[in-house]
């Protein structure tokens, strides 16, 4: 959780240096500093969830290749998985998802893909620092026990 809330920073400044930190709470109806930081954190300890999972998946994995079942000690290869992670979180919820949700919400339709690149842009950079922080802070929790 720590390391999806230190890539939650990564994913807000991004998308507040593009321009797009308000869209976030838009999306919800709802406006302010508050909300737009609150949902972005919220968001990340949830997108962290199924790439922890994964990457702890891919540790125990027989026929899983050597670098990708070691990614949960490496920090590079877990920002390199993490990366790959982004890029379909985007395709997933930002090119299609939405769309599809907000065609069925308003009646009306989407493009598809919607081609947002602030949004493509920040879920790479959050990707790589979950990636990267996860097995730091992993190794670090475990050597407190």
């Amino acid at each position: 959780m720590t390391a999806a809330l230190i890539a939650g920073v990564a994913l807000g400044g991004v998308l507040h240096a593009t321009g797009n930190l308000r869209t976030v709470a838009a999306v919800y109806g709802l406006e302010g500093v508050v909300n737009e930081w609150t949902l972005v954190f919220g968001h990340s300890v949830l997108a962290a969830g199924p790439f922890v999972a994964l990457v702890n998946r891919l540790r125990m994995g027989r026929r899983v290749p050597r670098p990708l079942a070691e990614s949960y000690r490496n920090p590079f290869l877990c920002a390199c998985l993490g990366t790959a992670y982004g890029v379909v979180l985007w395709v997933a919820i930002i090119a299609y998802g939405a769309p599809f949700v907000f065609g069925l919400v308003t009646a009306t339709a989407s493009p598809v893909p919607h081609r947002h690149w602030g949004a493509f842009y920040a879920l790479l950079v959050f990707g790589a620092v979950c990636g990267a922080w996860y097995p730091l802070l992993r190794e670090f929790f475990e050597d407190r026990q």
